[in-house]
């Protein structure tokens, strides 16, 4: 009787195992055998390598570098949110740099939903040399699962907008939703096919990872290169990054987590920042449309959000965050635990911070964390 038990348990213990191979269950393998979610995911789940090209164009440092002092209210503030970085560049020099806990500027840190904004600097890419014909364009021409239906109705515009009208749910925090499938799962294009219409796309901003996910699928078949190949080719080496970066893959290594999972170094996150500023350029080097970059970095505000009322949305364009303070309109990258990327055109600045934070009740859809170190920046900006 024991040894029938024995086999009894082996064979329950083997189908379960088995069933967590399957598409449905594989995201609840892969999240016994990576973890919770964080900024340090490149070190368990499978990563694809960025090349910088090793031609590192260092940002030179300010006459005045790390001269003016944080005050110390705002500086106490910075570091006891668990910040790893804070960095100001100014007229293309670095004004002030810091880093916390042992992190240093060779230190890489995960960009979670900052990536986005590389997503679309990409398809802006797509559509200026051909590959992509117009923003316009029907998804479906590039991803088969977008052919079907109402799917057929959604244009890459409203992916870029997260206008796109799917079921996909950001605050489903459930194991079996898509929000967990998407960062766990074996294969993005399977949880991409599990998309459905919920409503008419191009009315109403809901913020989707999802729809990233699916511009992340265009801009693969558009190219024919997987992203972080491009991100190497259009970004890291023309730019002159500093070091090498990683992309996190889905559990079979088959696609990038196109929504969330850049991993690279302050110094090369402010490169980012600096195609912001200049509307797509460094340098003499046009790498991002401008007039694309002018619109991405601007409101869609023919959009409504109906977390307001209906009211038309005014901090969101192409994939980047844009927020008022001080006077500013600030173009931004956002990604979740508080990894951010701001540009002020008018101080020719850029403002990285990056680290953990704990996420608190939203202002108008920014973290209020999002205005300490705007203010910290200005109080040392020239």
């Amino acid at each position: 009787m024991l040894k029938k038990s024995l086999i009894g348990v082996s064979l329950t213990v083997a189908l379960l195992a088995g069933i967590l191979y399957l598409p449905s269950f594989d995201h609840i393998r892969n999240f016994m055998a990576w973890g919770k979610h964080s900024i340090f995911d490149f070190r368990t789940h499978p990563t694809r390598h960025i090349e910088n090209g090793d031609a590192p164009q260092v940002w030179p440092h300010d006459s005045l570098y790390n001269k003016i002092e944080l005050p110390d209210s705002l500086l106490a503030k910075i570091d006891s949110n668990n910040t790893h970085a804070f960095l100001v560049i100014q007229d293309g020099k670095i004004l002030y740099e810091k880093y916390f806990d042992g992190y240093t500027k060779d230190s890489i840190s995960g960009s979670f939903s900052a990536a986005k904004s590389i997503i679309s600097m990409l398809v802006g890419i797509g559509v200026s040399e051909g590959k992509i014909k117009s923003l316009d364009e029907p998804v479906g021409n590039y991803v088969p699962h977008f052919k079907e239906g109402d799917l057929a109705k959604i244009r890459i515009k409203d992916l870029l907008t997260m206008s796109s009208g799917t079921n996909y749910k950001e605050s489903d925090q459930s194991y079996m939703g898509l929000s967990a499938k998407m960062y766990y799962a074996d294969d993005q294009e399977y949880v991409v096919n599990l998309m459905e219409v919920k409503e008419p796309a191009g009315v109403n901003w809901e913020y989707r990872s999802g729809d990233t996910q699916v511009l992340g699928l265009v801009v693969e078949k558009a190219f024919g290169k997987n992203i972080s190949e491009l991100t190497s080719e259009y970004f890291m080496k023309p730019m002159g990054a500093e070091n090498d970066a990683k992309w996190l893959l889905d559990g079979e290594s088959k696609h990038e987590k196109a929504f969330c999972c850049f991993n690279g170094v302050a110094r090369d996150y402010a490169r980012f920042g600096e195609l912001m500023r200049t509307n797509g350029k460094w340098k003499d080097k046009q790498i991002v449309p401008e007039d694309y970059m002018k619109v991405a970095t601007s409101p869609a505000s023919y959009l409504k959000d109906p977390t307001e009322g209906g009211k038309p949305v005014d901090y969101y364009g192409y994939q980047f965050w844009v927020f008022n303070h001080s006077g500013f309109s600030i173009p931004t990258m956002n990604g979740l635990f508080g990894q951010y990327v701001y540009t002020i055109r008018e101080k020719n600045a850029i403002i990285v911070r990056l680290g953990e934070t704990k996420v608190v009740k939203h202002v108008h859809h920014f973290q209020p964390e999002n205005f300490t170190y705007i203010d910290a920046a200005l109080s040392i900006l020239k």
